[in-house]
């Protein structure tokens, strides 16, 4: 079977959300790569807002249990990107107003 194709993945990660704000890691910003190796085993990196997040392993879980659920995924590795730099402008904008009406600041 052929590994799932970029799209597919992105999609299935569209239901992972933020553990602070109910939108998905991608409109958050912090869904960074994704490679799909041959052999059907799914690399994806997050950009964790908060060094101390103490949703990580969470984060993890969720991630892994999208992308394992398609056809073709042999395994999954999530990793966090320390190296990255995350800003509130990587918000999708129309969140950034949700999240202003909701009382968050960002």
């Amino acid at each position: 079977m052929a590994p799932p194709t970029r799209d597919a993945i992105m999609t299935a990660l569209e239901a992972v959300n933020d553990p602070h704000v109910p939108v998905s890691l991608r409109r958050m910003g912090m869904l960074r790569e994704i490679e799909i190796a041959d052999d059907g085993v799914v690399e994806v990196q997050l950009c964790i807002p908060c060094l101390g997040c103490p949703g990580v392993a969470m984060l993890h879980a969720k991630v892994r249990d999208a992308v394992m659920a398609l056809p073709g995924v042999a395994d999954v590795v999530v990793r966090e990107g320390w190296h990255l730099t995350w800003s509130r402008d990587m918000i999708d904008p129309d969140v950034r107003d949700l999240m202003r009406a909701n009382g968050i600041q960002v």
